[in-house]
């Protein structure tokens, strides 16, 4: 099919015989948003990629897309109707996003072929940090005082009259920690807005504005939930995972996987599901960054309508029986979110970021050492001997994340401590070229 502002590229399979049950279309079918694909057409429906343009890509997504196994690509130069058009050609009948990028574009699609999905027109909510914060604290749910802008000026005034004098200055619309800066005075924000504004994000965005927002101190958390309709048309969100997520700064060390039963997971859950109301996440995947401030209790940090990043959901079937990727499917195919149960009753599962202290490659040897490690699951990441790594300054520029799993908590905290001995003892080789 030819339509002037788009290409479809076809891989082999008739979009005309597909399964009664459904084609799925994935906005930006990269990072975890690829592994949509092979859950799909295990459950029998057909796959559609649709994806931005080279040009409208951020590089870390270019020339990454594998075509094979989809029923068709429909790549989007910007024309919406022409996409829409291309994607209702190919019989689909639900739209997801794969990743952050995806989000805006998959919600319009869903809408204009009246599909499921969230409302467009409120797409700015689920993407933008500084009008998250906004929407909360307008329905009296705590959120992190923030402040949107575009000018310097602006941003050290509101500052001068927070209090606690702690601030992130970040991007308003990238993910994994890309851009965070923590500043705690005047010319601490100066430097870092002077190194962020109007640079180029990881996920495409300008920065433009920027959000500066008080520095939430507590115990960092990750709910993952999906959401649908109940047969009575209300929204119901389905919490899947809850996490305790410790960092460095803004460095991921490990996320620990809690039974959802227990007090504060479903405390942070009846939390992170008022967020999504607020939000106006009705229908797909969320995947919600908190953080529990003592004498305060939960606060938003952010919340992504798209899979977890940088996730293993081979990894993590395996570990739990199911996965995000996996209930988002679910979901998409038949309607409703899945009832999730308590899926740790004696399984332990962690996922550990990996953190490379300087530039190098990966060492052949002890590669083998830390994928060998007896909790050791899966990974996401180029994994692979002499494999190039940068310094890690955030999850973006982590040489990769492990998933461990065991009936024994000591014998994760044992692989925890051989992966980072692993890392300050040769695992990346400097020195060498990249």
């Amino acid at each position: 099919m030819a339509v002037p502002t788009l290409h479809i590229a076809d891989t082999g399979t008739d979009a005309a015989a597909s399964p009664a049950h459904g084609v799925v279309a994935v906005v930006a079918p990269y990072g975890t948003g690829k592994h949509y694909r092979d859950e799909i057409t295990a459950c029998g429906a057909d796959c559609v990629a649709v994806t931005p343009s080279e040009r409208l890509l951020p590089p870390t997504y270019r020339g990454s897309l594998d075509p094979s196994g989809y029923t068709g690509v429909v790549v989007h130069d910007g024309d919406l109707q022409a996409t829409a058009r291309a994607v209702q050609a190919l019989g689909v009948t639900a739209v997801v996003a794969g990743t952050e990028i995806g989000v805006p574009l998959a919600e319009t699609l869903a809408h204009r072929l009246n599909l499921p999905g969230n409302d467009p027109t409120t797409s700015d909510l689920r993407r933008n940090k500084g009008a998250m914060a906004a929407a909360l604290l307008a329905a009296g749910i705590d959120g992190p005082r923030s402040l949107s802008t575009d000018s310097l000026r602006e941003a050290l005034a509101w500052a001068d009259l927070q209090p606690g004098g702690e601030f992130v200055l970040k991007p308003v619309d990238s993910a994994g920690s890309d851009g965070v800066a923590f500043c705690s005075s005047p010319a601490e924000i100066r430097a870092a807005w002077q190194h962020l504004h109007q640079v180029p994000n990881a996920m495409g965005g300008s920065n433009d504005f920027l959000v500066l927002q008080e520095r939430l101190r507590g115990t960092q958390y990750v709910v993952n939930s999906v959401s649908g309709p109940t047969p009575s048309g209300l929204t119901r969100h389905a919490v899947t995972e809850v996490w305790a997520d410790h960092r460095t700064g803004h460095l991921y060390d490990r996320l620990d996987l809690l039974p959802v039963s227990k007090l504060i997971p479903r405390i942070l859950s009846r939390y992170a599901t008022s967020v999504l109301d607020v939000l106006g996440v009705s229908t797909g995947p969320a995947h919600t960054e908190l953080m529990y401030v003592p004498r305060r209790g939960p606060v938003l940090i952010e919340t992504g309508a798209r899979p977890e990043g940088f996730y293993d959901p081979v990894a993590m079937r395996e570990a739990t029986g199911s996965d995000h990727v996996r209930d988002a499917v679910y979901a998409t195919l038949t309607g409703r979110p899945a009832l999730v149960a308590d899926r740790r009753p004696q399984r332990f599962v962690t996922k550990v970021s990996l953190v490379a202290p300087h530039d190098g490659r990966l060492d052949e040897l002890l590669l083998q050492t830390l994928l060998t490690l007896p909790t050791v699951r899966g990974h996401v990441g180029s994994l692979t001997p002499g494999a190039p790594v940068v310094r890690t300054v955030d999850l973006l520029t982590s040489p990769g994340r492990l998933t461990l799993a065991s009936d024994s908590a000591d014998a994760i905290t044992a692989d925890h401590a051989a992966i980072r001995a692993l890392e300050a003892n040769g695992l990346y080789v400097a020195g060498m070229s990249l």
